[in-house]
């Protein structure tokens, strides 16, 4: 900007870089959301998964008597 068009709260450049570093801390944030986001589910269902897994095939497993012969 020039000297006759000041900026009402004292800025005298037009912000561009203040711009692209905002809109890369933003996107960066949004990224890191999706990644551990998406880390933290599918975590959860693993391990979920390996507990059902782990019920099945040996909690319920044994429960039936075994016949003596």
């Amino acid at each position: 900007m020039n000297a006759k068009r000041k900026c009402m709260v004292g800025h005298d450049d037009d912000g561009l870089i203040t711009s692209i570093v905002y809109a890369i801390i933003v996107i960066a944030v949004v990224c890191a959301i999706i990644i551990y986001g998406g880390a933290l589910i599918g975590g959860f269902h693993s391990i979920k998964n390996y507990l059902l897994a782990f019920k099945h095939n040996v909690i319920d497993s044994n429960r039936k008597a075994l016949p003596v012969a």
